[in-house]
């Protein structure tokens, strides 16, 4: 099996919740995808369900973590670090995510109407 065909299969594997728990009043789940790729999901103020899938537990930490300590008691101070410690044990074994290629993204159509401006003749 090529390297390609096995982080695909891989990555087509269920995530493993590795954390699952309350900062302040906001329910947060981690989880560790097969790739090594880290997801969290909360449930943000607004009712919506949020959905964050980074790399590195550096970039957990800015993009998640950071905002949901914002709110929360001094008692839950070390949280972050339960949460990092529990990413790092679930990615023994597993492939470095920011050393495997990703495909290219595609760019979307605006979804904006009239955002189309017609060439300009000459």
């Amino acid at each position: 099996m090529l390297l390609g065909e096995l982080v695909h299969t891989m990555m087509q594997e269920e995530a493993r919740s590795v954390w699952e728990g309350r900062i302040a009043d906001t329910a947060l789940r981690v989880e560790v995808q097969p790739s090594g790729r880290i997801v969290a999901l909360w449930r943000a103020k607004g009712g919506g369900d949020r959905r964050v899938v980074v790399n590195t537990i550096e970039e957990l930490e800015r993009s998640v973590l950071f905002q949901l300590m914002l709110t929360a008691p001094p008692d839950q101070a070390g949280i972050p670090a339960q949460i990092a410690q529990a990413v790092d044990q679930a990615r023994v074994g597993l492939p470095d995510p920011t050393s495997i290629p990703r495909a290219p993204r595609k760019k979307r159509p605006s979804r904006r109407p009239g955002s189309h401006r017609p060439r300009r003749r000459r």
